[in-house]
């Protein structure tokens, strides 16, 4: 990840921390990722007949292949390789748009994967929270400054607070709040069952912050639970609800859905891990993302595509809120978004990743809106801890990156 000034490699590292592992370097990652492709298995065989879909429409010629396709085509086939049960990719440029769809919807059925099948999206959640945030401030209901305490007032009581938390720090991750991943995980990890906004705060409490409003950048999915009673409280609605009006109703995202809701959805790819004695674990619908506001919705890759699109172009927000979404300019997160280096335009790429146990969604859009990319992969059935800046992950940002940039 390129760094403009020196406060940019501190907080690289913070956000490949992710939730379950420790900070890393450069040099460190690398090896870690050498062990990773060493350690994998070889990906189920697909069923008899099955070929992988892809497409190139371009305004020249298809051949030779685009250098983006062979970016991802190579991602593809090599994520495949290690064991990944589907890989979904859609890439729309100016130059061309690409899309390919690898391996089963199921182990069980062995059905072929496809473009518009549904996955869950992660961390890509705490995006459209912060777009429903970001309403409120518009709507002068909020400011960025307040301290949630002024709308909670239970607050302080569940989670014990070192002073005035901002709706900006909660938004950026710079709040110090701890993160409730690691201790749901002692308490009986995700299969334990739904969660409501004030048990993640509770689960969270048992550890010590790492400051207030204003500390570094320290990623933490309970800064969203925080966010979600304000939005529900304000709203007088679920936080599910507050984004099917506030993004999926208005972009006709039809096929995007908290999980939980009702009708569920009806083509959703699983993906499996493993227990340490080698058990297969389906983590499709798992109770643990029921509601929630940082983990909790299932989309598709157009669908992601659609949403980042139309969030860039200024159609869910004025453009000065995007603005202050990708605020600050020399930090890759900002509110609701990560940023990594577009070398075309000397700009940036705005979206997010979000990896849960069994799957890693990507989404990413220049700052021009010209060239973006939704990925999603069930990952190869291990061990899994889930988290931004393991191996795969940050191969995946890679190589979204890689061939956003041979898009220009």
């Amino acid at each position: 990840m390129a760094g403009e000034v020196p406060e940019v490699g501190a907080e690289v590292n913070a956000m490949q921390a992710g939730r379950f592992t420790l900070f890393r370097t450069v040099a460190a990652t690398a090896a870690l990722v050498i062990l990773a492709v060493g350690a994998c298995t070889a990906a189920p065989e697909p069923p008899a007949g099955q070929s992988p879909t892809a497409s190139v429409t371009a305004t020249a010629t298809a051949s030779p292949a685009p250098a983006y396709a062979a970016v991802l085509e190579k991602y593809s086939e090599d994520t495949r390789a290690r064991g990944a049960t589907a890989v979904v990719i859609e890439l729309k440029s100016r130059i061309g748009d690409w899309s390919s769809a690898e391996g089963v919807r199921n182990l069980d059925t062995n059905e072929p994967v496809r473009l518009t099948d549904q996955t869950h999206a992660g961390d890509i959640t705490m995006t459209m929270v912060a777009v429903s945030v970001m309403k409120l401030v518009e709507e002068g209901k909020v400011r960025l400054d307040d301290p949630i305490q002024d709308y909670l007032p239970d607050f302080e009581n569940i989670i014990k607070p070192p002073g005035p938390i901002t709706i900006g720090s909660l938004l950026s991750h710079r709040s110090g709040m701890p993160q409730y991943w690691g201790n749901l995980r002692k308490a009986g990890g995700p299969e334990a069952g739904k969660r409501s906004h004030q048990e993640r705060l509770a689960v969270a409490a048992t550890d010590r912050w790492t400051g207030g409003s204003g500390s570094l950048f320290s990623y933490s999915s309970t800064n969203y639970s925080a966010l979600a009673l304000l939005v529900e409280k304000l709203r007088d609605q679920e936080i599910g609800a507050v984004i099917r009006a506030d993004s999926l109703e208005p972009l006709r995202l039809h096929d995007t859905l908290m999980t939980g809701d009702e009708p569920g959805p009806q083509k959703l790819i699983h993906g499996y891990s493993r227990t340490e004695s080698g058990e297969l674990v389906d983590n499709a619908l798992a109770p643990v993302h029921h509601g929630s506001p940082d983990t909790g919705l299932i989309s598709t890759v157009p669908d992601l595509n659609t949403f980042f699109a139309a969030l860039q172009k200024g159609t869910l927000l004025a453009p000065g809120s995007v603005a202050e979404m990708h605020h600050p300019k020399y930090q890759q997160y900002g509110l609701g978004l990560l940023r990594h280096y577009d070398s075309c335009s000397n700009n940036d790429y705005y979206g997010h990743t979000g990896v849960v146990p069994g799957y890693a969604v990507l989404a990413l859009i220049s700052a021009d809106g010209s060239r973006q990319i939704a990925m999603a992969v069930a990952r190869a059935p291990k061990p899994d801890p889930a988290g931004f800046g393991d191996p795969e992950s940050m191969e995946m940002e890679q190589a979204a990156v890689e061939a956003l940039n041979h898009a220009c």
